[in-house]
């Protein structure tokens, strides 16, 4: 009866403290509250799911199913979570000036409702399936009585949802001046603490490093099972014990959120005049991915013989209207000429907010692989690219080089790209631009390999632009290979500065034969 009354408690909390934080965030925006009980309701539907098939569950991937599954929905809620950090401190100012107005422009488009609505669900679904899976592995091994786990099941709930109504209720008393500001660093906490138990989950199974099984106790001071323990686990993942692994993770996702920020709000310097106005002017719009590089990482690595058909699309999300809506399609036929050089042949198409899709040019690029894999310790090659605008644009042409970088460590690999571009022929500006790509894949499996990926453009060799007017984006892409050679990535990316579009969707599909 104790240990289920512990477990209900924990999860009830944790599942009630995103609850009462994301309506806390919403009610000072005058935002719908049916977007968060509809992230509740579908928490529970996908709960109820993993009930119907527990067992299956239970036994998949060699028996560490459920590890596997919760590691994935932390950390996806925790990706959130982040973003909404981000986008809360960078709006929270202008919504309390306004919160007595009708606040359409920050409201009307409901993105950041539908993030705070995915992470409830996440949390739901993830705190239900917990407690799905640990009662039935109570009831599958014959350990206490249903009377108990039942009374103790319910004195739990209880007792998480009256802790987390408290701390709700404590928070819409905050002054709307204060309430962004504390909102946000609890979810920065939230972002962190699922982030890392999520990797606790994954050291467990041996999927990731330990860094050291614990480098610090503790549990005389606050243990995990005490009431404290317990509340600080639920809002920041605490642990008497923890890993290298997981401290490491809590503080890099404290470090990198913290960042991400404080460039989101650094101010910008006012322009003097028209002029300078419209030179910050066309460093935005130049550094607009509709007009930057596709989101693609690139590897060094070259197979002779592949053939491969590709089609690509980038699609924007900004408040800003001119913005809001872009796209950018690409299809490609690719070739390994041989063991170290494959050579492709792209036809870009593009699409304005209110206009159709149309021809941009063609794009033709190569890659060259410096030495074999695994030859060195690090595996590298040249990239280069050449643009040919249509004619009708009146744009120069392009050439771009990439330098390709790639280090295999385990199951994770690493893959980074330096970017350089420079205009040629008529119109051509003499600058040459910077910018760069990573990537941070875990092979999980073929079907399913969950990634990391970041994109930025710096502005002019030898006198990058201010942060602020630099574009670097951030987020999740889940890449796999399923049968009949068909590949695909597909993720979401978030702008870290103002002049990045606040998100990218990206797809990759393409048939090897």
């Amino acid at each position: 009866m104790l240990t289920t009354l512990i477990i209900l408690f924990r999860e009830a909390l944790e599942a009630m403290l995103v609850i009462g934080i994301a309506m806390a965030a919403s009610k000072e925006i005058h935002a719908n509250l049916r977007w968060i009980y509809g992230g509740v309701a579908g928490g529970l539907i996908i709960a109820g799911i993993v009930a119907l098939f527990a067992d299956l569950i239970a036994a998949s991937m060699s028996g560490m199913g459920q590890e596997f599954f919760n590691a994935t929905v932390l950390i996806s809620a925790s990706l959130l979570m982040i973003w909404t950090a981000i986008w809360m401190r960078k709006h929270g100012k202008e919504v309390s000036m306004r919160i007595h107005q009708t606040c359409s422009e920050v409201t009307g488009s409901g993105k950041a409702m539908i993030m705070l609505s995915i992470v409830v669900g996440l949390a739901v679904a993830r705190e239900g399936a917990e407690v799905v899976l640990f009662l039935h592995g109570v009831v599958a091994t014959g350990n206490g009585e249903t009377a108990g786990i039942i009374t103790g099941g319910l004195m739990g709930l209880l007792l998480g949802i009256l802790v987390a109504v408290a701390i709700y209720k404590s928070l819409v008393r905050v002054p709307v001046k204060h309430l962004f500001s504390v909102v946000t660093f609890l979810i920065v906490l939230l972002a962190a603490g699922m982030a890392s138990q999520g990797v606790a989950y994954l050291v467990m199974v041996d999927a990731l490093p330990a860094l050291g099984q614990t480098i610090w106790n503790t549990s005389s001071i606050i243990s995990d099972h005490s009431m404290p323990g317990q509340v600080l686990h639920a809002l920041m993942g605490y642990d008497d014990r923890p890993s290298g692994m997981q401290a490491l993770t809590f503080i890099a996702v404290l470090s990198i959120t913290w960042l991400a920020i404080r460039v989101q709000n650094r101010p910008m310097a006012k322009p003097a005049g028209v002029a300078a106005a419209a030179m910050i002017f066309c460093a935005m719009i130049s550094l607009s991915p509709t007009d930057a590089d596709a989101k693609k990482v690139y590897s060094p690595i070259v197979e002779a013989g592949e053939v491969e058909l590709e089609y690509s699309l980038d699609y924007s999300f900004d408040s800003d209207p001119a913005i809001d809506g872009s796209a950018r399609h690409q299809f490609e036929f690719e070739y390994g000429v041989t063991d170290r050089w494959m050579t492709a042949i792209y036809g870009d198409f593009r699409k304005r907010p209110g206009q159709s899709f149309a021809y941009q040019g063609l794009k033709w690029d190569n890659i060259y692989q410096l030495f074999e894999q695994g030859e060195r310790w690090l595996d590298a090659g040249l990239y280069v690219e050449y643009i040919i605008p249509e004619s009708s644009l009146n744009k120069p042409d392009v050439i771009e080089f990439k330098m390709l970088l790639e280090k295999e460590s385990g199951k994770i690999v690493n893959t980074a790209n330096l970017i350089l571009k420079k205009e040629l022929g008529a119109n051509a500006t003499t600058n040459t631009t910077a910018g760069y790509a990573w990537r941070s894949k875990w092979r999980w499996m073929r079907q399913l390999e969950p990634a990391i990926e970041i994109y930025g453009s710096l502005g002019e060799v030898g006198g990058f632009s201010p942060v602020a007017q630099q574009s670097h984006q951030i987020g999740p892409v889940l890449h796999g290979k399923l049968g009949g050679g068909i590949g695909y990535e597909v993720g979401y990316l978030f702008g870290l500065t103002s002049g990045s579009d606040d998100g990218v969707l990206k797809l990759i599909v393409g048939y090897e034969f």
